[in-house]
């Protein structure tokens, strides 16, 4: 058996959470990340999507490789010490370039904020 040829995430990527959601909710997402072993982590920035006013989380995304698969982990705010939280955990298949797969996301204290109407994540690396 060959093993499968080593995955490196390091740079940084962008691309959409709920790519086609309906009512414009889906979510632009800049990751630029860092790889250690089997682990890629960095800074994010996730920005909304109009009808809603446009904001912009900041926050930390981490990945954790198995094979040919990404493990990941979201969180992300506002404002430093808001209330309002944006996490979310999903996975997604790594080929040549580009992050395909799925991103639950979750508000917390946002009020009006909705997560997209899917959970496709698609990030192309830059």
């Amino acid at each position: 058996m060959t093993p499968s040829p080593a995955v490196n995430l390091t740079g940084t990527w962008s691309g959409v959470i709920g790519q086609g959601s309906g009512g414009g909710r889906a979510l632009r997402v800049t990751w630029t990340a860092t790889q250690d072993g089997s682990t890629a982590s960095g800074p994010a920035s996730v920005l909304t999507s109009p009808p809603v006013t446009d904001v912009v989380f900041s926050g930390i995304m981490t990945g954790r490789i198995a094979g040919g698969q990404v493990s990941f982990m979201l969180s992300a705010q506002p404002l430093p010490a808001s209330d309002c939280l944006l996490s979310g955990t999903g996975s997604a298949a790594v080929s040549t370039g580009t992050l395909a797969g799925s991103l639950k996301v979750h508000f917390t204290s946002c009020g009006a904020l909705e997560p997209p109407s899917n959970n496709q994540i698609v990030l192309v690396k830059q």
